[in-house]
């Protein structure tokens, strides 16, 4: 097992050089979600919408940005019933463009986003064509529209159908009309002003913990997903913004899994993005005693949350333009060499060079990979000090217990 469980964390530590900040729950959210990356959807390059079947939650439906095609997607499930990943998709339905928002309204008509041409589409059940199309444009929509949902039962406003624009970040509440065709004629009310390009929605269903009853907005140009509490016709209140998800790379969809309560959304990459109650699982502590000198301590420590498909970062502290390494391995040591504690073994070695300000972090994407689950990696670093005998000073030990 030793070369597999290293091989599945070496090649994230390898590359984290040139990637972008990890998406993480920031505070006061994070003491009760974090967020679960569930891995690149087949046949899904880049951010879309996405949409649970009714009656069926083992099943998602998903579009995507630039697409023609309406993709079915089966979820794989863990023993608690949480999502762990996603089996290989089909094409269930050809339109003609779609963007980041898709939800089934109540009568099993499906709603999807056209971005570009500023269009809402509807697809009847069993149909595998848009049954109808309207241009949002001269209806009131700024060029050009984002993402969409429905108001679920139990909230305030439950039943009513939101748009969003990405162009302008504004919020419209949508009447829909039935046309005599099963499909229905949208007509566009209230509009609230949000920010970030607004490429998602999504509502927390009541009981959903610090954030139910909230709508949350996947802000594509800021990078985050926003809450924003909501009126008695479940639009967003001015005012009331806090950001849940930061550091997510053009996130757009936005679903609720109905057995879990799990928020879905997409990225920029064809990856779903989970956000999931309860606070960090796993474990990342201290061990062992460091080893100071002339130049003081290496201070290393971890946060994020220790599962599978999240991310943890690693930071180290010590002397500014310090060089040295970061080593782990999968079973702990306390081996003294000159005077040195070392405290892993070195499986594998990473170059360190501190910023000014005696400062690196390291962050560290979690595969959704079973076989990490109940397994120790432990860390440590060290750095050029000619005042001991080694020539080196190290951290205490960081041991990294993945759930």
């Amino acid at each position: 097992m030793r070369a597999p469980l290293l091989g599945v964390l070496f090649l994230p530590l390898l590359t984290v050089s040139g990637r972008a900040p990890a998406q993480s729950v920031v505070p006061p959210f994070d003491a009760g979600y974090h967020v679960v990356d569930l891995g690149p959807v087949d046949g899904f390059a880049y951010y879309g919408g996405v949409a649970f079947v009714p009656g069926n939650p083992d099943l998602l439906v998903v579009t995507q940005y630039g697409s023609n095609d309406v993709r079915l997607v089966p979820l794989l499930r863990g023993a608690a019933g949480e999502l762990v990943g996603s089996a290989s998709s089909f094409v269930v339905a050809h339109v003609d463009g779609s963007d980041g928002g898709l939800a089934f309204g109540p009568t099993g008509v499906l709603f999807f986003t056209w971005y570009g041409d500023n269009r809402l589409g509807q697809i009847l059940p069993g149909s595998g064509v848009a049954n109808r199309l309207d241009d949002l444009a001269p209806l009131g929509v700024a060029q050009s529209v984002g993402g969409c949902a429905f108001v679920p039962a139990g909230l305030p406003g439950a039943g009513r159908f939101k748009l969003c624009s990405y162009a302008d970040s504004v919020v419209y509440d949508v009447t829909l009309t039935p046309d005599g065709a099963g499909t229905f004629a949208p007509s566009i009310g209230v509009a609230r002003q949000l920010q970030g390009g607004l490429e998602g929605l999504a509502y927390v269903p009541a009981g959903g913990g610090v954030l139910a009853g909230k709508l949350l907005a996947a802000e594509w140009s800021d990078g985050v997903v926003s809450a924003w509490s909501i009126d008695a016709n479940g639009d967003p209140v001015s005012g009331t913004r806090q950001v849940v998800i930061a550091g997510i790379d053009g996130p757009g969809g936005g679903a609720v899994d109905p057995l879990t309560g799990d928020v879905l959304f997409t990225d920029n990459g064809g990856r779903l993005v989970v956000l999931r109650a309860g606070a960090s699982v796993g474990g990342i502590t201290s061990y062992g005693t460091p080893s100071p000198g002339a130049s003081g301590t290496p201070q290393l420590s971890g946060s994020g949350v220790a599962h599978v498909g999240c991310t943890v970062t690693l930071h180290v502290h010590h002397a500014p333009h310090a060089l040295g390494v970061l080593a782990y391995g999968i079973v702990a040591a306390d081996v003294t060499l000159s005077g040195l504690r070392v405290l892993t073994t070195t499986d594998v070695i990473f170059a360190s060079i501190l910023d000014g300000s005696g400062d690196q972090s390291w962050p560290l994407a979690l595969p959704p990979e079973p076989a990490l689950g109940l397994h120790h990696f432990y860390f440590q670093a060290g750095y050029l000090d000619a005042s001991t005998s080694m020539g080196l000073v190290a951290s205490a030990g960081l041991d990294l217990l993945v759930n």
